[in-house]
């Protein structure tokens, strides 16, 4: 079992804002973290998962200590998962002013290309819908997150972060294996101004790759 963080950076000056992009993966950043390399994996680095959390969704509103988490990797690749690991998301700026910002982002999953279809086994997303009360047979194919039961959108936390955890990797009830791309986008009000940034990770999530003379049989 492992635990992933995305990390997203974002910043309202430079180029990227003009094509609404996170702030990039930066190869030449010597020791990397959550504080300062964006468009990354970080795996948790401590036994367990951050305050207890598990197989469910929850926003998290403390933030997150860069410490707790390493071995970052880009996401220009394909997250290798496997079921039973975690999955957390976080959102952040750098900016001066970024405390007085709101924001909210979202999440949809698309399946990739690298699976044929296995029918109604095929799960649209990795993650379920359970609670921390009841678990759900589910996909939560859709992340769409402001923090609040109104329509307020959050400030971020401490840190100028916004975080979710999302629950657990689950394979289909036939154990194939997956892929997956997640477009990822942030809504953000500033200065009686809204700005969006989006990107599109990809994730593989291991077990029995079926082919189709498999399901022929």
């Amino acid at each position: 079992m492992a635990v992933y963080l995305y990390n997203l950076l974002f910043s309202l000056t430079g180029s990227d804002l003009a094509i609404g992009r996170f702030t990039q993966y930066d190869s030449s950043i010597l020791n990397p973290s959550i504080s300062n390399q964006s468009c990354a994996w970080f795996t948790y680095q401590l036994a367990g998962t951050p305050g207890g959390l598990g197989d469910w969704f929850t926003p998290v509103n403390v933030a997150l200590n860069p410490a707790n988490w390493g071995d970052s990797q880009p996401d220009s690749g394909s997250l290798s998962l496997e079921p039973g690991d975690f999955l957390m998301m976080r959102v952040a700026s750098l900016d001066a002013s970024a405390g007085g910002y709101l924001g909210r982002f979202t999440g949809v999953f698309g399946r990739g290309t690298s699976q044929e279809e296995t029918g109604s086994l095929d799960l649209q997303s990795p993650l379920l819908m359970s609670t921390p009360t009841a678990a759900s047979i589910y996909p939560r194919a859709v992340i769409d997150v402001d923090g609040t039961a109104g329509s307020t959108w959050p400030a971020p936390v401490s840190d100028n972060s916004w975080v979710s955890w999302l629950g657990a990797v689950h394979t289909p009830a036939n154990g194939a294996a997956n892929d997956y791309t997640v477009n990822v986008g942030i809504s953000l009000y500033a200065a009686n101004n809204y700005y969006t940034f989006g990107r599109d990770p990809r994730l593989h999530v291991g077990g029995m790759v079926l082919h189709k003379r498999d399901r022929a049989a």
